[in-house]
């Protein structure tokens, strides 16, 4: 079996549990994201977080929530990759 590891920026695939992998700062910790948002970025390592499905869930998820941690994936660089 494949596994995928995702970064910043990148569409959530499948809504689950996701492993979250930091740059040297923190020890690894898990949230659940939902399917089709980006993944955030971190406040201290910023892009350098990796992302690692762990549980995939079928049904409702609540929304991803900024935390002392993670933070939304800006916007507006989101959207300069989709179109170039």
């Amino acid at each position: 079996m494949a596994i995928f590891v995702y970064k910043p920026g990148d569409l959530v695939p499948n809504a689950g549990v996701y492993r979250i992998e930091h740059h040297r700062h923190r020890l690894m910790h898990e949230a659940t994201l939902d399917k089709d948002t980006l993944f955030p970025q971190c406040r201290t390592c910023g892009n350098s977080v990796r992302f690692t499905l762990v549980h995939a869930i079928v049904g409702e998820v609540l929304p991803f929530r900024p935390t002392a941690i993670l933070v939304d994936y800006p916007r507006a660089e989101f959207a300069g990759q989709a179109t170039g």
